[in-house]
């Protein structure tokens, strides 16, 4: 645990002034469509809200991830200081701290942000009962992508001497991501694209009627597949960037 809480003190709380942002952007996003629900919503807003919370971390954690892996590889890179570090610890260990403060930053944020999207129902006034199994599945596939997103990342700012090649690599993504949203579920070029492995986690389709008015949810099984893909590339991106770190001369 001590090289653990010594990369803590290294980051200096950095990760949270990355995620917060974040994550009042999306809030405030949520809190401006929910401000005046009308019926309709109030029976189906948490639903509703599962797209919208889609949408938006579909947009924003590519990025996201993509600016905390080069915030956490950016001092050793800058100073070339892993030589020095590697005299006082395993470079395993380096590796591990890393992904396991990233991981800590991650898994608070989206607890967070579940929480506090219940919050805004609760304010807007939703009728609805909190859908725990969709929130799960949406909030579940959203951290497994953005820590195989921070994975990946890690291998881009160990690669790339210049830090702003890994944060467009991740702004990217973000368009990839968003353009998979267009594509059908199941499709098979969403398992060669990681950053639209968030769309595995939407439970719901919402459709729209012009002539009605009516907004109506369809339910949308979840993709087994995907879910395989995502977990094995999850895994092979952990131990191959964990041996590129462990082989890369210092």
């Amino acid at each position: 645990m001590k090289p653990f809480f010594c990369e803590c003190i290294k980051t200096k709380a950095k990760l949270f002034s990355i995620l917060l942002p974040v994550l009042a952007i999306i809030l405030l996003w949520t809190g401006w469509v929910a401000r005046d629900p009308d019926p309709v919503m109030q029976e189906t807003g948490y639903t509703y809200m599962t797209t919208t919370l889609l949408l938006l971390n579909s947009i924003f954690l590519p990025i996201t991830a993509a600016v905390m892996a080069s915030r956490l590889m950016d001092m050793e890179n800058k100073g070339n200081t892993y030589k020095l570090l590697c005299t006082l610890q395993e470079k395993s260990t380096i590796f591990t701290c890393k992904l396991l403060l990233a991981s800590c930053h991650l898994l608070v944020f989206f607890a967070a942000e579940t929480a506090l999207l219940f919050g805004i129902g609760q304010w807007a006034g939703f009728t609805q009962s909190f859908p725990v199994g969709d929130y799960l599945r949406l909030q579940g596939i959203g951290y497994a992508t953005c820590l195989l997103l921070f994975i990946l990342q890690m291998f881009f700012s160990l690669l790339l001497a210049n830090q702003l090649y890994p944060l467009f690599i991740g702004l990217i993504g973000s368009f990839l991501g968003l353009f998979s949203m267009f594509l059908p579920n199941g499709s098979f070029l969403l398992y060669w694209c990681p950053w639209s492995y968030f769309t595995l986690g939407g439970s719901h389709l919402m459709v729209y009627e012009e002539t009605t008015r009516e907004m109506t949810f369809l339910r949308i099984p979840f993709n087994y597949t995907g879910g395989i893909v995502l977990f094995a590339a999850l895994l092979t991106a952990c131990f191959a960037v964990r041996r590129y770190f462990l082989r890369k001369e210092v």
